[in-house]
């Protein structure tokens, strides 16, 4: 076997506790999860990918499925080993393709490729436009046990802590979970409003709402500012972007939640504003860069979406690097030792709210074994 051949794949399941669970429209969260990917070529090159969500399907996929069609093929055929590997799985699972399981195999491809070239991702992908980019802190969660009016001074007051040190943050909506409805959520958005000044703005409901609910507190938002309105209903309801980008003045944001063929149908529609592909879910950097040219041609930004170790950070400041204009980060400022604690180095904005892009060979960054080893489940 060349020594430029994949010799090992291994999904490797983690999980850390939070010491104070949180929650958003749809869930609450007490366990930060991620499946890593670490492929080896037989001289010892190491790639490292992420995929979105629970371990569940996802290692038995990446195990059992993918890490045969891989073993002895050359990592540098990055693009045709993840074609190859979405026919394969659509084959064996014909109504759904594990994209979670994918994006975290494209991700390690891309950077094995990157270590193997002594090269980054970032020239692998065209090159780089700049070498730190604007983010916004994401955060802002829901509180277990808190009262209403808890819920909002609590939340106002990390978000001011966060305009100050970042200059920009996206707030979540859908107090639903809790019992309340879109009144509640417009006098959290104001709250947060006054407690900000004129800082950036972002709204996330998590597709919190059905199409009337969506269309009253978008126009709630208008009155505030809001930079974007993201999620605002379920992410299959693509004709109801559509209306809602038509009938709202603020931007209509989303896509964290869709395939490379919903994408598709959703420019085709104009059901977005600004567009937010997970790289850990749509199927890595593959499927984002291809996402990336379609919504350059339909006039449409990308931000992706991020929440993850610093993998993920990684890889989206990567893509990032190449966009043009201003992109944003979506900088998670949220409880994950997962992604505190991976790397030696963890990303950090600096005094203007930027964060730097990775300048070594393929993702640029380093991880700790040791912590994974400790996170292992």
């Amino acid at each position: 076997m060349s020594e430029h051949r994949i010799e090992t794949v291994e999904a490797i399941p983690l999980e850390a506790p939070v010491e104070e669970p949180f929650g958003y429209a749809q869930a609450w969260v007490d366990t930060r999860k991620a499946t890593l990917v670490r492929i080896e070529t037989a001289d010892g090159t190491v790639g490292w990918g992420e995929c979105w969500g629970p371990t569940a399907g996802t290692l038995g996929t990446i195990e059992e499925l993918l890490a045969p069609e891989l073993i002895g093929e050359d990592p540098t055929r990055v693009e045709a080993l993840s074609d190859r590997l979405y026919e394969r799985t659509r084959a064996a699972y014909q109504s759904v393709v594990p994209l979670p399981a994918l994006s975290g195999v494209d991700i390690a491809l891309w950077d094995l490729k990157g270590r193997l070239l002594d090269t980054p991702v970032t020239a692998l992908l065209g090159g780089a436009r700049r070498d730190r980019v604007r983010a916004y802190a994401t955060g802002h969660y829901f509180k277990q046990g808190a009262s209403l009016e808890e819920q909002y001074e609590r939340i106002a007051a990390e978000a001011s802590e966060n305009a100050d040190a970042i200059g920009a943050l996206k707030a979540k909506i859908g107090l639903g979970l809790l019992g309340y409805g879109a009144e509640e959520d417009i006098e959290l958005v104001a709250r947060i409003r006054e407690a900000v000044g004129d800082a950036t703005l972002m709204v996330d409901a998590n597709y919190a709402y059905d199409p009337a609910t969506a269309r009253e507190v978008g126009r709630a938002l208008e009155e505030f500012d809001v930079h974007w309105f993201e999620e605002p209903v379920r992410p299959e309801l693509l004709g109801a972007y559509a209306d809602l980008r038509e009938t709202l003045d603020v931007r209509i944001a989303g896509g964290e939640c869709h395939t490379p063929q919903e994408f598709t149908r959703a420019l085709d529609v104009g059901g977005f504003d600004v567009a937010q592909p997970d790289l850990c879910n749509v199927g890595g950097l593959t499927a984002a860069r291809r996402i990336t040219a379609e919504c350059r041609a339909a006039g449409v930004p990308v931000v992706p979406h991020v929440w993850g170790t610093p993998i993920a950070l990684a890889a989206s400041l990567s893509l990032i690097a190449t966009l043009p204009g201003e992109p944003w980060l979506e900088f998670d400022r949220s409880a994950n030792p997962l992604r505190e604690e991976l790397s030696p180095d963890p990303f950090v904005a600096d005094d203007s709210g930027r964060v730097p892009i990775p300048s070594g060979a393929g993702l640029g960054i380093e991880l700790d074994e040791e912590a994974i080893e400790r996170y292992r489940r």
